[in-house]
């Protein structure tokens, strides 16, 4: 049987470089990234457009209407009112479960997966690397004002918005908290560690963990 490929979530906290560290780990790996992508493979699971999946997936974080538009039988059970046309329209859990049946698949595949609650929904898949990017709210702040370019008021109001909106959004599918330590095996201050720096870190530790799984497979076989 075929060594794994390397499966690498990572979850980060606005400003953390996710969107930075995440593509170079999956170029020094070999496998494919995963973050907006993610989006259009659910879309065409579910027979939509990507761009509704991707206004469902912001509005998740932020409970406006076009989230109970989409989900329409969860919407009228949740408001009480009757929503016209639901016909064909899904439900939460259905969406759930084209979430976690792409994340699945390619996971099979390898990949580096931003995002997307990607930690809870492979919790169990073996080998995979689970990793937090985060650091204090100042600093992270900060570095976006410096790598993104952003003044310090549009940094505040960004950063607030987002990291309510990605607590929200894996605390409303999956009943978690996204910074939650336990779910990952590196945690890592992104502020802190130079970004370039959180890439060798994530790498080293995957190749670690395909090392030792080799020792004991040859130690297995020698026994």
């Amino acid at each position: 049987m075929g060594a794994r490929k390397p499966v690498v979530t990572i979850s980060a906290a606005y400003g953390a470089g996710g969107g930075l560290v995440g593509p170079r780990v999956a170029e020094r790996l070999g496998v494919t990234f995963w973050d907006r992508a993610i989006p259009t493979s659910v879309a065409a699971e579910l027979a939509e457009r990507p761009e509704e999946v991707l206004a469902v997936e912001d509005d998740l974080g932020r409970g406006f209407s076009h989230w109970i538009s989409f989900f329409a039988p969860a919407g009228a059970a949740w408001t009480g009112i009757p929503l016209p046309d639901a016909e064909g329209r899904y439900d939460e859990a259905s969406y759930k479960e084209h979430i976690a049946l792409v994340l699945r698949r390619e996971a099979e595949r390898g990949a580096v997966i931003l995002g997307r609650g990607a930690a809870i929904v492979l919790a169990e898949h073996p080998g995979a690397l689970h990793v937090r990017l985060d650091g204090p709210v100042e600093r992270r702040i900060a570095q976006v004002m410096d790598l993104g370019g952003l003044d310090e008021r549009s940094a505040r109001r960004a950063q607030h918005q987002t990291d309510i909106a990605r607590h929200r959004y894996v605390h409303r599918l999956y009943h978690a908290d996204v910074a939650d330590h336990r779910r990952y095996h590196l945690w890592i201050d992104a502020t802190a560690v130079p970004l370039a720096t959180c890439v060798d870190i994530i790498v080293s530790a995957v190749q670690g963990r395909d090392q030792l799984r080799q020792l004991g497979a040859d130690d297995h076989g020698r026994a």
